[in-house]
This record gives C-alpha cells, structure tokens and sequence, in this order.
C-alpha cells in the first residue's frame, strides 16, 4: 500500500468508487531539530497560508526575511529558532524567516492572523536579547535564570515586521498559544509565576500554589493564564489565573458569539473550578479532561465541568456547533468513559488509548452524543474541524493496524509506526463518511489543521518517515524530525 500512496501523493488525485480523493500538495517545510514544538497555520482571505513552527539550522529563507541566520543555542536537547513561512495556494515559497536569540526558543503552537491579515506569531523563549518594539508593553525577559517568558512578534499580510513584545513573570510560562477575536488578541498558556500580571476583578488574581507531595511530580506545578492583549502588543485588557493545586493544560480554546472564552484541556486538580451547574463537578481520574466558558471581561466562570471517568482523559479539540452544543474530541484511557447509547462504537477497543468524539449541550448539560473512536493499537483524536456544510473533519494519530478506514480510503492501511488518519463525519456524528490513514513507513506527530474558505484542510505536522511523499521539498530531511504541510481538497468528499 505504501507505493499506492506514494503514487496518489505524487500524481495528486486518484478515483476510487467515483469519489476524487485528492491532495493538492505536500510539503517539507524544515527540520525541526528536536526544537519541542508543534507547526500551526493561518489562511488570509488569499488563501495564502501562513506557517510557523521551530527548526535549527537549514532553513531555507528568503533575501527579504526577518531574520536570516540561525541565532539559537543547538547544545540542549530541545530548543531552536522559530521560523515562519508565507506559501501561496499552490504552495509556492514566498516568505521565509527565522525568529530567535541566542538562547532557545519552543512552544510555538498556536499561531493568528486579525482581520486585517496581521500575523502573530507566539512562543516560548529563553532567550533576553529579542526585539521589542518601543511601544512593547514588556520590553524585557522577567524570567529569572533559566525559567521562560512568552514572545509575540507582529508581521503584516506583506511579512513586514510591525510590533514584539515579552509577557510573563519571574517564573516560567510557557506552552504559548493565540487567536484573534473582535480585534482582541488572546494568548494562552501555562505559569508557574505567582507575579504573571493579572488584572482587577478577574476570577482568579492569585497563583494556586501546587498541594502536592511528591517532590518528583513538583514539575508538573502550573496553573492555566489566558490574557486579552490589544493588537498593538502595548496594552493588557485582561488577564487572569485558571487552576486548582495540581497541574492543569488547555489544549484549545475558542469563542462563541457573544464573545465568551471557551477553553478545554486536562488537569490533575480535584479542586478545578467548576460552576454549580455543570455535566460533571467531581473528578474521577488520574487526567481529567475539562470544559471551560468564561465571559469576555475575565471575571466570571459561567460554565465549567470535568469530562472524564477513571483513569487518563484528554480533551485535544473543540469547537462550538451552535449556540449550546459544542462538540469535543480527544483520547482516553478510561474503559468507563461516558458513552450515549447510539455511539458508533460503544466500547472501548485495546491499546494505550482510545480517541472519542462527543457533543455536550452546556445549557441542559446534556451529553447529546459520545462514541470511541479507535482500534486494537493507541489511538488519539486531536483536531476538529466544521465545514461550511456541517461536517465534522477529524484528524487523528493511530498506531492500530485495524482503525476503521473507508473503501475510497486514499491509503488503506498502516505503513508503520504511528500514522495521522482523516476522518469525515455527518452532522449527527454517528456516521463515518471517509476516513484514511496518512503517513510513511515511521511516525507522524502532532498535527495541527487549518480549514479554508473552498473547502481544503491544511494540515501541519511532524514525520519521522523518510519516505513520506512530498511533492514540493523546502528542506532535505536530517537527522531529526520533519515539519510536514498537506493541503487536501474536500470538495469531492
């Protein structure tokens, strides 16, 4: 099966029970270098993608770039240069730039573009000698020795640097996340600074120290910070603590339309936050995951629940449906995870973790639907996506041999290792419409997606496998991993 992907890869589309399964293109972007970070993307109004990840040395600039030599420390085992790339629709290179000082920079996960096509691109840094720029509302690191601040650097649609700043305390935060919303800047993270800057009235101003025991497990202090910032990178509109005495992890967050903050995540704190009425106030196992809307000011917890049963739950995705339902995706460990009757696969199968799809209504607290969704190996779903025609588009990492693909399926079975699938979902989530797997004869890591207005997914992520087909190649693969781009079209599927 590995030469009928690579044949579909290459020549970009086959026909398989008159449905076009297509791939536009498939790119290497860089090496990341072990850099600890995932690659994200954003479509402008162009279609143009943009692109930001961490790499070390090789990056394939461009003579206008930001940056154009490696500034970062290569002696650590993770830790690098973030870059940031600029394609056409067709994948063409036209920006590329490193981003870092001379100390390491990781923890780029999340990437954002505001109405107007601005980018901002997130991370976490070591480094004290990045630019600021003279408005910056933190022109310096606060992060004392070796603990980490967040950065964020502005870039315009043209790739024209605008604005950078530093945010954080004399602790470590890290785990640096952005999105736009109503030309506000959100940035999301995680801190083990008791001094992060707050702002009055929030629901929590004060860091929840760890309550924990067991000195080995002191690394996994930290609370959750999320904090609305003005595009200008000058001002902090709102900023707050999310967290109870243990270890807690937003993994996504979004909005509704009313503006409220919508986070999920897991947490090992039996003291999380929970309102009064919610699906679930009481924490069960080893992870939880959780589910948390917060209203636009940062000062009230209008809804929050646990979602988990005994063992290790993980929340990886959301995202809002409609007014009250949110569907949630994710991995879980649980054999007793809650499942709805009508679940398309009602029990759990084997390996170290099953995925699961499910629909929450937060208004009647209502578990409208939940389902496995896995097979005999370790099996995980980490992004979702709504099409414009209410489908759900799932992607996934699987080691299963057997995880449940469709005929037309572009690649049938298992190369190797841990493979990204694809899976495309009714509105009802109770029927599988497409699913495939996507990978080479090794490991495929942390996808991250991106859906565009004429109905294609971008999906970003890391590739072990040395024979993963690309069709456009910006780095030649080293010794480490690759940072791999697909553009899929979904018109026919």
């Amino acid at each position: 099966m590995k030469t009928l992907l690579i044949t579909a890869l290459l020549s970009m589309s086959i026909i398989t029970n008159t449905l076009a399964q297509k791939i536009d293109f498939s790119i290497n972007l860089a090496n990341d270098g072990r850099v600890h970070t995932n690659n994200s993307s954003v479509i402008d109004k162009d279609g143009n993608i943009f692109v930001a990840g961490g790499t070390r040395d090789g990056l394939k600039v461009t003579n206008d770039a930001f940056q154009t030599e490696y500034n970062g420390d290569s002696g650590g085992r993770t830790g690098g240069d973030i870059y940031l790339m600029k394609l056409s629709p067709e994948g063409e290179l036209i920006y590329s730039t490193y981003i870092g000082g001379t100390q390491n920079e990781f923890y780029c996960n999340q990437i954002a573009m505001d109405e107007d096509g601005n980018v901002y691109v997130g991370f976490t840094t070591d480094s004290k000698d990045l630019p600021v720029s003279d408005n910056a509302y933190q022109k310096s690191k606060k992060g004392v020795e070796d603990d980490n601040d967040h950065y964020i650097i502005k870039f315009s649609n043209d790739c024209e640097y605008i604005a950078s700043t530093y945010f954080g305390g004399s602790g470590s935060d890290h785990w640096t996340r952005l999105a736009v919303n109503n030309n506000i800047l959100y940035l999301v993270g995680g801190t083990k600074s008791e001094d992060f800057p707050t702002t009055a009235g929030v629901i929590q101003d004060k860091y929840n120290i760890w309550g924990g025991t067991d000195s080995d497990k002191q690394w996994m202090e930290k609370d959750i910070t999320i904090t609305a910032l003005s595009l200008n990178l000058d001002k902090v509109l709102h900023s707050t603590y999310l967290g109870g005495n243990n270890y807690e992890a937003v993994s996504s967050f979004s909005f509704d339309k009313n503006g409220r903050v919508i986070l999920a995540g897991s947490t090992k704190s039996d003291d999380f936050p929970t309102s009064e009425l919610c699906y679930d106030n009481s924490y069960n196992g080893d992870y939880d995951g959780f589910l948390t809307i917060i209203n636009p000011s940062f000062t009230e917890i209008e809804y929050s629940t646990f979602i988990g049963k005994d063992t290790t739950d993980n929340i990886q995705s959301i995202a809002p449906l409609d007014a009250n339902n949110i569907v949630i995706v994710g991995y879980t460990k649980s054999l007793d995870f809650p499942i709805t009757s009508d679940a398309l696969y009602g029990k759990y199968i084997g390996g170290s973790s099953d995925g699961f799809i499910l629909k929450l209504n937060v208004k009647t607290n209502e578990l409208v639907y939940s389902s496995y969704l896995g097979s005999t190996g370790g099996d995980q779903i980490n992004e979702l996506e709504i099409t414009d025609k209410q489908k759900i588009i799932l992607v996934g990492r699987t080691g299963s041999k057997d995880f449940p693909v469709s005929e037309n399926a572009l690649q049938q079975s298992n190369n190797g290792g841990a493979e990204l699938v694809i899976l495309k979902l009714e509105k009802s989530l109770k029927n599988i419409e497409y699913s495939s797997y996507i990978g080479g004869s090794k490991h495929e890591y942390f996808p991250n997606t991106e859906y565009t207005s004429d109905n294609k997914l971008v999906v970003t992520f890391t590739s072990t496998s040395s024979d993963f087909p690309v069709s456009i190649k910006y780095a030649e693969k080293d010794s480490t991993n690759l940072n791999v781009l697909v553009k899929i079209d979904l018109n026919n599927k």
